[in-house]
């Protein structure tokens, strides 16, 4: 007898092969029954294998990888960015906003150079600045306004030749003396009672004042003391009595320990949120005069035209969404502007 035609074999074949045919069987069996009640409209379509791309998919929706967005610049931005940053991450889960400062120059160069995704500058490009980085492209997400801030004085400067005595000292210190009378500070330079503070990093703020004074593009070398950051300056004249200096008007607003100073046709009283709107819109008199200003933009600055994300945060940044984030900084949204 031939071994491999045993009867033993020959059974467990049959089984094996019979297993699967009972349970397909079975399973129309069923299938008809649900179908004969109306559970199940084609019998067939429990047999339907699931396409691969709807797992595949799903697979790949999480498991993308990571994506980095980096901003760096003006300080002056950056409560703007930090803000944005943190709620455009709340929309995008698979993406990280990391923001650091550095000042406007800093920003403007690390965006120029590709070290960063997004620079940050409370000021426009110069002429020297494109000719280094010709593919810098400018987007502008906001404006501002620089003001005069005193602890231990309150009053105007309607003479600007007043601020640059006291901002053009070569010690740092003068004496500003208030006429009660109609509210003007004068400034007498042989005393040393106020102390002048400037920022001791590269600024939008202060090229922005310095600017305006006609001092050249920074106070350096005039003897106030640096501080680093408008917190920074806006804390020394907190924290100093008697003391002057500038700082982007956002900062000023929010503090309960320094007035704001008047300048030229402003007093003090008229430089609030309302007055500097209008002014940045062209709806009011100009801030703070009509041959200078103290106005300046909040730019973001990318190395050629944005890719993807870069534009998505861009565009985030300039929404109808994001103006509260401006409001709360004491900042403009171009929104609010234009």
């Amino acid at each position: 007898m031939n071994p491999d035609k045993s009867p033993k074999k020959i059974s467990a074949c049959v089984k094996a092969d019979s297993f699967p045919v009972a349970v397909i069987a079975l399973l129309i069996v069923v299938a008809a029954a649900f179908a004969a009640i109306g559970m199940v409209e084609d019998p067939f379509s429990l047999f339907h294998p699931v396409e691969e791309t709807d797992l595949t998919e799903s697979e790949e929706a999480e498991l993308l990888p990571c994506s980095e967005l980096t901003l760096s610049g003006s300080t002056t931005v950056k409560p703007v960015s930090d803000l944005l940053a943190e709620a455009f991450m709340e929309t995008h889960e698979n993406c990280i906003v990391s923001v650091t400062g550095g000042g406007s120059g800093a920003g403007i160069s690390s965006a120029g150079t590709g070290i960063v995704n997004i620079g940050s500058a409370s000021r426009a490009v110069t002429d020297e600045e494109l000719l280094k980085y010709p593919d810098l492209q400018t987007h502008t997400i906001g404006e501002s306004a620089v003001v005069v801030i005193l602890n231990g004085i309150e009053g105007n400067f309607t003479d600007k030749n007043e601020l640059i005595k006291a901002f053009g000292d070569s010690d740092g210190q003068v004496d500003l003396v208030l006429d009660e009378k109609n509210g003007e500070i004068h400034v007498n330079k042989t005393g040393s009672s106020f102390q002048v503070f400037q920022r001791s990093d590269e600024s939008g703020t202060e090229e922005t004042f310095a600017s305006y004074l006609g001092l050249g593009k920074n106070l350096d070398g005039y003897g106030a003391e640096g501080k680093l950051g408008n917190d920074g300056v806006l804390a020394a004249v907190e924290n100093t009595s008697n003391s002057i200096a500038f700082v982007d008007f956002g900062f000023a607003e929010r503090s309960k320990k320094v007035s704001i100073a008047g300048i030229e046709s402003y007093k003090k009283t008229e430089i609030t949120n309302k007055s500097i709107k209008a002014a940045l819109a062209g709806t009011g008199k100009p801030f703070p005069s009509e041959n200078s200003t103290l106005t300046r933009p909040l730019n973001y600055l990318t190395k050629g035209k944005p890719d993807s994300l870069e534009q998505t945060f861009i565009d985030f940044a300039r929404s109808q969404d994001s103006v509260y984030i401006f409001k709360e900084c004491g900042y403009f949204s171009i929104r609010e502007i234009n």
